[in-house]
């Protein structure tokens, strides 16, 4: 795996954009899923493995892309090639977080972006033999390459989130992780130098870095699988749901759904909150389609 974390990326901008979206934008078909993989099919056509991560693995099992780091001055190189999307302006920086430094677009006349962002940033290697397809063909990390990942960065906030939209179990933890040891802290101290590379340092600039404590990797697994139920809230039954998200005996969520119970659930998924747009299913850095 490459230590290229503090590579910054800051190709030409030929038009910024607002985050929030400009006047008249459409949200794509579908929540931009063939959008999303026009643009895959095309980086993979250039040579350039790439698969989907944050929140919209987590809207799959629930984004950015990521290529290997040197890879991604060509992979900005062939979206700008594509007449469907600007190339926007830097976002502001967010704790834990180097999106600032990478490639961010935004598809022309539609509320939806992409971010690329390297491998070394996600934790793990960006190859093929980590993917798994959609059934519409959309590459995602694998499941158990994505929680590791996850676990190994302490993304408690996104391994949380993966454990109740898969219900992942203590098992399946030890028969698919590695649970042995802590988490990388020498990814988070070379992550916190590039966090401090990347913008002024100020009295409060220290809030921006990751926690760099050697956090045990079962404990924490351990913990959140162990809460599923806690986290449910009193809108719904404990009695029909094993998780926040699946009801008891709800089908794997990677498979196509009928339409039926949760088509109501449309309307909020695609909510126009810019204040939501990093947590709500809006952009391409949020949506899975399945």
């Amino acid at each position: 795996m490459d230590d290229n974390t503090s590579t910054p990326v800051t190709p030409h901008i030929k038009s910024a954009c607002l985050w929030e979206g400009n006047l008249g934008d459409i949200y794509p078909p579908g929540g931009g899923s063939q959008q999303a993989k026009d643009v895959t099919d095309a980086l993979e056509s250039a040579g350039i493995p790439c698969c989907l991560v944050g929140v919209a693995a987590l809207r799959y099992f629930g984004a950015g892309r990521i290529s290997e780091a040197k890879q991604l001055s060509a992979a900005s190189s062939v979206i700008q090639s594509q007449s469907t999307h600007d190339l926007c302006a830097p976002r502001v920086p967010y704790p834990e977080r180097l999106f600032h430094t990478f490639p961010l677009f935004k598809l022309k006349g539609s509320p939806a972006w992409i971010l690329l962002v390297p491998s070394s940033d996600c934790h793990f290697e960006c190859t093929p033999s980590n993917f798994e397809r959609s059934h519409k063909g959309l590459p995602y990390a694998r499941l158990d390459i994505f929680a590791q990942s996850l676990l190994d960065t302490h993304d408690l906030i996104d391994l949380v989130d993966l454990v109740d939209g898969m219900d992942l179990s203590l098992e399946w933890g030890i028969e698919n992780l590695q649970l042995d040891g802590s988490v990388d802290v020498a990814w988070a101290e070379r992550k916190n130098e590039a966090i401090r590379a990347s913008v002024p340092l100020t009295d409060s600039s220290f809030l921006l870095e990751v926690n760099t404590a050697p956090w045990g990797r079962r404990e924490i697994w351990e913990s959140i699988v162990g809460g599923k139920q806690s986290r449910i809230g009193p809108e719904i039954s404990k009695e029909f749901w094993a998780t926040r998200f699946r009801p008891k005996g709800d089908q794997d969520p990677r498979l196509p759904r009928e339409k039926g119970a949760f088509e109501s659930l449309e309307e909020f998924k695609y909510s126009g909150d810019p204040n939501n747009y990093d947590v709500v299913v809006v952009d391409w850095d949020q949506v899975a389609e399945t």
